[in-house]
């Protein structure tokens, strides 16, 4: 088992060789296997500065996605997107949703471009002493978030209101998908979430029970189908939870504290789970306690990947002490966040970014 005392949530800003290759991929000028090869050197020059910064945990910084969720999400027979604009903060964005077209679940036996990238950072990574590939994908829950509370639908092809049938068939599909990664080397994956930070949030618990719902019939919801996608998952393989009150372009998406869903989330057998833990909106430690007696790792996001100010060594020591008196001895340190959960990435520049990683590593004095 990989043992974690500090690590990055994931995603890394954007090149620009890669926007530029994505920009001409989507004009039409170069094919998909020209933007795969763009692809490859930037992540293998990633890898090697992931590694150089003294990162012992690297990923593909999700270079080869659009969305830090639907990309994977589409790789389940049964899922698809739908595409709109909506102005956020003031702008016009490009929004895509996800919605269930029909029975939910996932074939290791197709090709899996998912798949394929998780096989070329396991073996970049394999080539550092010491250096392990972590996998990040979103989880369950954001199919449920999607189809039934951001667009509203009442029922799914293939599952009417059959509700249980489909969480059923969400969990089979992802306790699948983690046993392919596993045949495929994996040791150490990621399942990012924010549904659950969609249900600390005033304006959108008033959305949730104007559909019908309730806050705790929704975390029952999240709770089922997150712990039997858990069910099979091999002694040997590390699988962590993030989730943060979302990241578009740097921006948050929701508010609150962690009280009403903390209790929850710790019941689900992850063995890390990473939580933002950046500025005062996230509120006191105290929600994670419920963590103090299990068999599980805390990691408290306590570095911004959204504020290019940087963070005071001593204060993070800090507050990590504080973080440990509450959730116990097994605690690690981490960002609060990826630096682009969506192509744009947030409003930072690479020379910031890669300050936070050297703050962050410089932090194992005390951890």
């Amino acid at each position: 088992m990989v043992q974690i005392k500090y690590d990055i949530v994931g995603s890394f800003l954007r090149p620009e060789a890669i926007k530029k290759a994505r920009a001409e991929f989507k004009s039409g000028a170069i094919t998909r296997e020209d933007l795969k090869k763009v692809e490859d050197e930037e992540i293998t020059k990633l890898v090697k500065k992931e590694v150089e910064h003294g990162l012992l945990f690297v990923t593909d910084g999700e270079f080869r996605r659009r969305w830090w969720h639907l990309d994977w999400l589409k790789e389940f027979d049964g899922f698809d997107t739908i595409h709109f604009t909506k102005e956020i903060n003031g702008t016009s964005n490009e929004i895509e949703l996800g919605t269930v077209t029909g029975k939910i679940s996932y074939d290791k036996n197709k090709v899996h471009p998912e798949v394929e990238a998780w096989d070329y950072l396991h073996e970049l990574a394999s080539q550092y002493e010491g250096v392990t590939a972590k996998k990040c994908i979103s989880g369950p829950n954001m199919i449920l978030v999607d189809h039934f509370l951001q667009l509203g639908n009442k029922e799914t092809p293939y599952y009417g209101r059959d509700l249980k049938a489909l969480i059923d068939d969400i969990a089979k599909a992802y306790q699948d998908v983690i046993l392919d990664f596993y045949d495929h080397g994996c040791r150490y994956l990621q399942i990012d979430d924010t549904s659950w930070t969609y249900l600390i949030d005033e304006k959108f618990l008033q959305k949730v029970e104007a559909l019908g719902y309730t806050q705790k019939e929704v975390l029952n919801w999240f709770w089922n189908v997150s712990t039997k996608a858990l069910e099979k998952k091999p002694v040997d393989m590390v699988v962590a939870t993030h989730f943060c009150k979302g990241n578009f372009k740097g921006n948050p998406l929701f508010s609150g504290f962690y009280d009403a869903v903390a209790p929850v989330i710790a019941d689900i057998p992850y063995d890390a789970f990473f939580v933002e833990y950046d500025d005062a909106r996230s509120g006191s430690f105290e929600p994670w306690k419920v963590l103090k007696d299990k068999d599980a790792l805390f990691v408290a996001g306590l570095i911004s990947t959204k504020n290019p100010v940087l963070e005071d060594h001593d204060e993070i020591k800090k507050r990590y002490e504080e973080a440990k008196a509450v959730a116990g001895e097994q605690i690690a340190l981490s960002p609060q966040c990826g630096f682009a959960s969506v192509e744009e990435g947030n409003c930072i520049d690479e020379e910031t970014q890669w300050k936070k990683i050297d703050l962050l590593v410089s932090c194992k004095d005390f951890l």
